[in-house]
């Protein structure tokens, strides 16, 4: 059963949000996992950023157990302000999914642009 986890991206600022996986107080090796993310209006609703190991918005750190979320400031500050949900999934090499965090996530509208 996925974890609950209220994610709060501030609208033109980086995000580097560091996680790490604990299995009985020990780090989940993720040697040679993958992750998967996505960010919607709701479940089923408009995509709003999708994330992955492919395209670097989520860094796995095998044996670490480590998992950062990293969303470019160029990319928050193109988003309006709104809630909706999100969740994080890790793909293990003999294909087991788990569905690791779900939950909210909010935009905080940013009032320094820098022009």
């Amino acid at each position: 059963m996925a974890g609950t986890y209220r994610l709060k991206i501030d609208q033109g600022a980086t995000l580097n949000r560091p996680l790490r996986w604990l299995h009985d107080g020990e780090p989940k090796d993720l040697t040679g996992a993958e992750a998967r993310m996505e960010i919607r209006t709701a479940a089923g609703g408009t995509l709003i950023h999708r994330l992955d190991t492919s395209n670097g918005g989520l860094v796995l750190g095998a044996e670490a157990g480590t998992i950062l979320i990293r969303i470019p400031a160029a990319i928050s500050s193109t988003w309006r302000t709104f809630q909706g949900v999100y969740d994080l999934e890790i793909v293990f090499p003999d294909e087991t999914v788990v569905r690791l965090l779900q939950g909210p996530v909010v935009i905080s509208a940013e009032v320094t642009t820098g022009e």
